[in-house]
């Protein structure tokens, strides 16, 4: 064998031996230093993987599968998402990894929006953390992206422990925190306690944000001043948050999250179905627009006593004329049989209006008093799991993050959002929706809720 020939013989198993020359080589993915280091700790049988936001660890573990895949036949490997839409996302970059090389393209003999399968036997799958489509496999290789959002958490882990057991293949775990809860935290400490007892084992820490090249200390600091706290800290500084002033728990709310809903962003800022059904009635919340908020709107739908979210609708630096003539199209294509409005910041003459348009309105103005009514009553519907909820960040976070304080004289007291940074309106919309979805009194005009508002034994309805 000839010196040219000895070396290219080294170059290719040096290359199948170690992942980020294959895929340097195979697709020009450069691996940063922590990318690399995951890459090449790929034989381990469980990898926790705490992260921060933005810094390319999905794309790492795409390529991870792909050099699993193409260097080694008959491998499983299956990508878990928390959402259908995410596990498209997922399997959407392989794809284009694989195309973006004719050699490895040739070598793909079936893909579609789930799966990938070679020449050599290997599989690829991405799917959804929907426990019904896991089982059945005998995987040799897990991901789980994103875990900690995921909803399901014991009936995935329920699926996937017998292919693990199986193959004895390797699981990896990887997630930016969401509390202290749920498999990923409870990932997170297995690998931190057995991390230098068992050498296949490896928990890391990959935060903040700024440990990526392409994401500079401006950037993170514009990030800090546009999230709320709770947000920042999870996402771009990688913490297990504790919640000790929080008045509405995560549990609490995930347990109402239905993954059945269909959610989706059909036009910009507008997100669930489009028109309601014939013959249905639905029930509108709207938080106005203050400073630095949206307007959202939300709708609901009453379905044998439960409250499901059915549309969600969200502007910004838009006219309120324009937003009147969103609200009147909303409510023409969906039923709306009332709306309960936030009229603390806009006044008597945008309620007005907004009577004039479209009827039956209900004028709220918050106070401490009014809003402990309506999140009482919001908090209580959802620990009876009588309002089903879209997997919606943004929903879910400010849901989240309502923070309260007990005063002296014993009254609960929530944290001002100007002060706290928060964005509250998805928050508000919904419970001022949730509080109203009963038959008003009938006014001439729209009513207007005063302090602690409607109760079961006194109505504070006045009439402008």
């Amino acid at each position: 064998m000839s010196t040219a020939q000895n070396r290219l013989s080294w170059k290719t198993l040096t290359e199948c031996l170690d992942p980020v020359a294959w895929l340097r080589a195979k697709t020009g993915f450069m691996a940063w230093t922590y990318e690399a280091e995951i890459l090449r700790d790929n034989a381990l049988s469980l990898r926790v993987i705490r992260k921060s936001r933005q810094i390319g660890i999905t794309t790492t573990i795409a390529h991870e599968a792909v050099w699993k895949a193409y260097t080694t036949p008959n491998r499983v490997i299956l990508i878990v998402s928390p959402s259908d839409r995410q596990s498209k996302n997922v399997m959407d970059r392989l794809q284009n990894i694989i195309n973006a090389n004719e050699t490895l393209h040739r070598e793909m003999i079936r893909n579609n929006t789930s799966e990938v399968k070679l020449s050599n036997g290997s599989v690829i799958m991405a799917l959804p953390n929907n426990p019904d489509r896991l089982r059945g496999f005998t995987a040799t290789d897990i991901y789980l992206d994103e875990a900690a959002h995921f909803l399901n958490d014991a009936p995935v882990m329920a699926a996937i422990k017998p292919m693990l057991i199986a193959s004895k293949g390797t699981f990896t775990v990887v997630s930016t925190p969401y509390g202290k809860r749920g498999i990923f935290w409870e990932q997170y400490q297995i690998a931190v306690n057995q991390q230098g007892v068992d050498p296949t084992v490896k928990a890391y820490d990959l935060y903040p944000s700024t440990i990526s090249p392409l994401i500079t200390q401006d950037e993170l600091l514009k990030e800090q001043d546009r999230l709320y706290d709770l947000e920042y800290k999870q996402e771009y500084l990688g913490e297990f948050v504790e919640q000790t002033d929080i008045y509405i728990t995560l549990e609490t709310i995930l347990a109402c999250v239905d993954t059945s809903i269909d959610w989706k962003e059909y036009q910009t800022g507008s997100w669930g179905i489009a028109h309601g059904e014939p013959n249905h009635s639905y029930i509108m919340g709207i938080d106005f627009a203050k400073q630095r908020d949206q307007t959202v709107v939300i709708i609901l739908e009453n379905v044998h006593g439960v409250l499901w979210v059915r549309h969600i609708s969200a502007w910004s630096s838009m006219d309120y004329s324009d937003q009147i003539g969103r609200i009147m199209q909303l409510c023409k294509t969906f039923n709306v049989e009332r709306i309960a409005a936030d009229q603390t910041g806009v006044g008597e003459a945008l309620i007005e209006d907004l009577h004039r348009a479209v009827g039956s309105v209900i004028g709220v103005l918050f106070t401490q008093t009014s809003k402990l009514d309506m999140a009482g009553r919001l908090k209580a519907l959802l620990e009876k799991h009588l309002a089903k909820l879209p997997n919606d960040k943004k929903l879910i976070m400010q849901l989240n993050s309502l923070h309260y304080e007990v005063s002296k004289t014993g009254n609960i007291l929530f944290a001002s959002p100007e002060k706290e940074r928060l964005h509250d309106d998805y928050l508000w919309a919904l419970a001022l929706a949730c509080r109203h979805c009963y038959e008003p009194e009938q006014t001439d005009g729209p009513a207007v809720y005063f302090s602690g508002g409607p109760t079961d034994d006194e109505s504070w309805i006045i009439k402008i």
